[in-house]
């Protein structure tokens, strides 16, 4: 359910020129994505950063990453943010290699168990 309010939300905000979604496809199936959502006082939220376990380490998130900034910086945004969980050490690393900084922990079972739910920011120079 998570999900599927915070899609429907990019849905009904949806404006071309602030948002963003990627989809990576493979063989015409979704393998990954991401999703750039324009926030209050000219931030960015990054959300749905997803890749198939069978196609991660191949750089994929990467150039997703990559995709993600490149748009952050074109629509000149001053700040960007993103939530995850503790267990995603992998996107954490390069979250951090991005120049995001972690400012907040707090725990949460919005995903069905609990989990320390963490907030990164990104503030644009």
């Amino acid at each position: 359910m998570y999900v599927a309010k915070g899609l429907l939300e990019f849905l009904e905000n949806y404006d071309p020129q602030k948002d963003q979604i990627w989809i990576c496809e493979y063989q015409n199936k979704i393998i990954g994505s991401l999703v750039l959502m324009h926030r209050e006082n000219n931030a960015a939220q990054l959300r749905y950063f997803l890749t198939k376990p069978e196609f991660r380490g191949i750089g994929l998130g990467k150039k997703l990453m990559e995709l993600f900034l490149n748009f952050l910086h074109q629509g000149k945004y001053r700040s960007s943010f993103l939530w995850t969980t503790e267990e995603q050490k992998s996107a954490a690393t390069l979250y951090k290699k991005s120049g995001f900084i972690l400012t907040e922990e707090k725990f949460s079972d919005a995903f069905g168990k609990k989990v320390k739910e963490q907030r990164y920011d990104l503030k644009m120079k």
